[in-house]
């Protein structure tokens, strides 16, 4: 059991806490205005060092990598340069790379930084399988995209359609391609218009006609068939909109009289 002696100075001190008399209003706004002081200055702080940072550590080289064909490597470095808006620690790397990802020839991008002065980009370009309508291009994978500068590679199959059926008309484009190289033919366009027709121009300029139904057992049909159409002559037009058949239309002989080619004009075989 403690003696009075040793309560005394507990005594105490809980008197003197008792005594000590809490903050007047005056002292608590005194106290409000410095932590608002030390916030704002904080503040003025960042602000001007996002001011100041492009300046002390600017971004001086961007470097890309990866293998380009359709897209200039100069235009792609002076894209990327007009969009440079902070220094190599304020630079919004995120934003850059969607900049990138939004040309049309781009597939793929990442950037990095390299410190002190340098962001390095790492592009892949999109494949062009074929063109797409009067001024686009299409990937294997039906990947529509159309170059802003309107310059298209030359020597392309061409293919068309609406953007969403693209998948379905490069698919078919792969399909049918073989089957007609193996008898010596090779598809110049493929069309599938608004209505769903299908049509295919060979080079040398022969027609196709496949209509909108029985697609692919129509085009055994011609595959079946066409032997014996050659054999005729040259055609320059193939109908097989027919339920058991088809019409051709062969190139006129020198020699056939008129009445003859006529004949030939709307001949129908089953």
């Amino acid at each position: 059991m403690s003696s009075p002696q040793t309560q005394a100075p507990a005594a105490h001190a809980a008197l003197a806490m008792a005594a000590t008399p809490p903050p007047s209003s005056g002292a608590l706004i005194a106290r409000l205005l410095t932590a608002l002081a030390i916030i704002a200055a904080l503040i003025g702080a960042g602000a001007l060092a996002l001011d100041w940072e492009p300046r002390l550590l600017p971004i001086r080289v961007v470097k890309v990598d990866g293998e380009m064909h359709g897209l200039s490597r100069e235009s792609l470095k002076q894209t990327i340069g007009e969009h440079i808006d902070g220094g190599i620690l304020t630079q919004d790397l995120v934003a850059l790379q969607q900049r990138v990802e939004d040309l049309p020839w781009i597939h793929r991008a990442s950037v990095r930084r390299v410190w002190p002065d340098r962001l390095v980009f790492s592009v892949s370009e999109h494949e062009a399988m074929a063109q797409w309508g009067d001024n686009g291009l299409v990937t294997k994978d039906g990947i529509v995209f159309r170059p802003r500068d309107g310059r298209l590679p030359a020597g392309l199959v061409r293919l068309d359609g609406a953007d969403a059926m693209a998948s379905e008309v490069v698919a078919r484009y792969r399909r049918w391609h073989p089957k007609l190289a193996e008898l010596g033919l090779i598809i110049d366009a493929v069309v599938r218009n608004a209505r769903g027709d299908w049509t295919l121009t060979l080079l040398g300029g022969t027609e196709l006609y496949l209509g909108t139904d029985d697609i692919e057992a129509r085009f055994q049909r011609l595959l079946a068939a066409y032997p014996q159409v050659e054999a005729i002559g040259i055609p320059t037009r193939i109908d097989l909109r027919y339920t058991n058949g088809f019409a051709v239309r062969w190139v006129p002989r020198a020699d056939a009289r008129p009445e003859r080619v006529a004949a030939n004009i709307s001949r129908e075989r089953s």
